[in-house]
């Protein structure tokens, strides 16, 4: 069934139906209805979507995140979800001015996200659409990444990839593991960068795209930034350094961070065959972390 009708079949009077850039995993759709706007997604990620539901009632209060008021199943592999559309560009369509105006915005967007504490967390790692995480601590999601019982890399050079920097990023990563540590949990998005932050008149409007969420150390997210080292989100990333690199034991955990952000990346694209960035961008990035950053 196409777009267009499967909306028409959840709404009457859908009007300025037009295709949203930026996803990875989805085909993201706007169109209004009813005189409200709404957001349409569709592809895999069931588990995705019904996740953003949880972390939309869990976070409504505290951060601004999508209303997912509906998720189904289609009769192929796909699903769809529905929710409420949030004004806003993403920072990724922002010019040089606008980029350097935000930035204060998402470092007080990332100051309430590590306020967000999370008690007597039992689970950590990435959680699924009820809230619950496979490993029973923080160093075990860090380390599982090199564990062969879990990651399975013996097809890597069949795949196309030289192994070197992989076993290098994990000779270095255990390397340093033992600067790894959690005094307390947070939520973690996982993947904030400039195609999941929302902007209008200077504030943070909307944090999308939760798939990659987990519990663990608020640290991870600006890891993640820093891996990924954005050329849109250069002021961003140097004001990150600026604040939270303010020792070497903490530069250590980052750069553990990192490595492991960049290996589960090359997992996910070149041993499972996942929807992903540019492999040799990431490899290329892993090595020049390995090289320089430390």
């Amino acid at each position: 069934m196409e777009i267009k009708a499967l909306v028409n079949h959840h709404f009457s009077s859908v009007s300025n139906l037009k295709e949203l850039t930026g996803g990875l995993a989805s085909q993201t759709y706007y169109f209004e209805a009813d005189e409200n706007r709404y957001v349409f997604q569709v592809g895999k990620g069931m588990e995705a979507y019904e996740k953003e539901k949880w972390i939309y009632k869990t976070l409504r209060n505290i951060l601004p995140v999508r209303n997912v008021l509906d998720v189904q199943k289609m009769d192929n592999e796909m699903s769809f979800s529905i929710s409420t559309f949030i004004e806003g560009k993403k920072l990724f369509d922002l010019n040089g001015q606008e980029l350097l105006d935000i930035v204060p915005a998402v470092i007080k967007t990332l100051d309430v996200l590590e306020s967000i504490e999370i008690s007597n967390q039992e689970c950590f790692g990435y959680f699924d659409k009820t809230g619950q995480a496979a490993y029973p601590t923080w160093l075990d999601f860090i380390e599982a990444v090199y564990n062969e019982n879990i990651y399975d890399w013996s097809a890597l050079d069949k795949n196309g990839l030289d192994s070197e920097v992989v076993k290098s990023a994990m000779r270095e990563l255990e390397a340093h593991i033992s600067s790894v540590s959690l005094s307390k949990v947070n939520i973690v998005h996982g993947d904030l960068g400039s195609f999941n932050l929302l902007a209008k008149d200077g504030q943070i409007t909307g944090i999308i795209d939760w798939s990659l969420s987990l519990y663990g150390d608020h640290l991870y997210d600006k890891a993640n930034i820093l891996f990924w080292n954005e050329d849109k989100l250069q002021p961003l990333v140097q004001q990150i350094t600026n604040k939270y690199i303010t020792s070497q034991d903490i530069k250590e955990k980052i750069y553990c961070y990192m490595l492991r952000i960049g290996l589960e990346e090359l997992h996910n694209t070149v041993i499972l065959g996942e929807t992903g960035y540019d492999i040799e961008w990431v490899a290329n990035r892993l090595q020049k972390i390995i090289d320089e950053f430390l």
